[in-house]
């Protein structure tokens, strides 16, 4: 396995995690996460989402967040929008980069903002003007690239064609995104054979979903291929600390920001780290053992 010596990864969790939780939280728990876990040495976190309210109830309070947080000069602070509108308010909250996402099935898209692909481009079209004024960088997200719930398979020269749109609006970082949990390694690595040598100069990015316990292999199968993934961060951090993958990030640091998350919403985490402990964790030596051992109980 070749795998690159330092990787960078972003942090979605203050946004595409907080997001679903019923409860909203208030802005100072957010800020506080969005805190401690650049702390931690992360580089790239994703904030917050600028959509109306409405859609969105538990990010209401985006600007708020984005004024309050203590900016870190080595961390880049990024927002979710949907449009040129929000767009135009992340900017104004000082964001340092923009995301964007589209799907690469019809019928997903359809049910996810009720647009076709072809429109969603077009609002996204808009979204790059307002990023290109005020020098923003833009980060494009497609859906549902190595499989739709509603469709199953989604062909790679339908992926291809989707990343050639945003390509052509002025996209220069595209991130393939196993939206339902549906990809496996050999998948990753085909689609990533098949894209990275189409689109010279392009920044590649995997988010992946743990919903079949394939995000950490399916991350390794990119990160081959100079892409990097999304799964439990602290899970993700710890595997490549293990295999000799620099990350610049302080695990116990991120460690305890997880568990200052599992206090804010109220339940335990998916992680296994945060409850197993790392690799290189000792155990006391039994009594018995230690004593036909001539060892210390350490």
């Amino acid at each position: 396995m070749k795998l690159p010596d330092r990787v960078t990864i972003c942090e979605v969790g203050p946004r595409d995690g907080f997001q679903i939780e019923p409860e909203f939280i208030p802005t100072e728990q957010k800020v506080e996460v969005v805190d401690l876990l650049a702390a931690s040495g992360l580089e790239r976190i994703e904030v917050t989402s600028f959509v109306h309210p409405k859609v969105v109830p538990q990010t209401r309070d985006a600007e708020q967040v984005m004024a309050k947080i203590r900016r870190r000069p080595s961390t880049r602070y990024a927002a979710l929008v949907p449009n040129d509108k929000g767009a135009v308010r992340a900017v104004d909250a000082g964001v340092d980069a923009i995301h964007t996402v589209v799907s690469a099935s019809e019928s997903h898209n359809l049910a996810n903002v009720n647009m076709t692909i072809a429109e969603s481009i077009e609002k996204l079209r808009a979204v790059m003007q307002v990023a290109e004024r005020a020098r923003v960088p833009v980060a494009c997200g497609i859906s549902t690239s190595f499989g739709c719930p509603f469709e199953t398979e989604v062909p790679i020269p339908q992926v291809e064609s989707v990343v050639r749109r945003l390509v052509d609006i002025g996209a220069r970082a595209i991130g393939l995104a196993d939206t339902t949990g549906m990809a496996n390694p050999r998948q990753v690595a085909r689609t990533l054979e098949h894209l990275v040598p189409k689109f010279p100069g392009i920044e590649w990015t995997l988010h992946t979903h743990d919903t079949r316990a394939m995000a950490i292999p399916n991350i390794l199968a990119a990160m081959e291929l100079g892409a990097s993934g999304n799964v439990c961060t602290e899970d993700l951090v710890h595997c490549l600390h293990a295999m000799g993958v620099r990350t610049g990030i302080d695990l116990d640091r991120l460690l305890a920001a997880s568990r200052r998350v599992q206090d804010v919403v109220g339940r335990t985490l998916p992680g296994q780290i945060v409850k197993a402990g790392t690799w290189d964790r000792r155990y006391p030596v039994p009594d018995a053992v230690a004593a036909r051992l001539g060892a210390p109980r350490t």
